[in-house]
């Protein structure tokens, strides 16, 4: 079952959309201001699997520490659009969406700000849908 936004919007639409963008994300995740998954989609056999439960939960709850000490600066340099995070074997991506976070992890990847566009895209579009509600 997929948690609702605003009753219109459903994060399993949102995490299918991004995680079709490209054979490499290997995790898609929409986290609350806990660190707490409302919703996911992840690779079979991917990251997803290799983590523990508990290093998953302090993964995203990093993850979502991470954005929120980000805003603790956004009066001097504006809001954070987007965070990459690369690593030897993955690269994180994380996105606010309201009182979300919305946490990509992909494989390395050749072109990082496609990518992260890519998936700004898509978000967005689902701005455009909010704001015409």
């Amino acid at each position: 079952m997929s948690i609702r936004y605003d009753g219109y919007f459903g994060f399993d639409i949102l995490c299918n959309d991004i995680a079709s963008i490209d054979d490499d994300i290997e995790l898609v995740a929409v986290l609350n201001h806990k660190g707490r998954v409302i919703e996911t989609k992840a690779r079979e056999e991917g990251i997803d699997k290799s983590l523990t439960l508990q290093k998953r939960e302090m993964f995203f709850m990093q993850c979502v520490l991470q954005t929120s000490m980000n805003r603790d600066h956004d009066d001097e340099f504006g809001k954070v659009k987007s965070s990459i995070l690369e690593r030897e074997r993955f690269t994180t991506l994380s996105f606010e969406f309201s009182n979300y976070v919305i946490l990509v992890v992909s494989r390395p990847s050749l072109d990082l700000i496609q990518l992260k566009n890519n998936i700004l895209e898509k978000i967005n579009s689902v701005r455009k849908v909010e704001l015409a509600q």
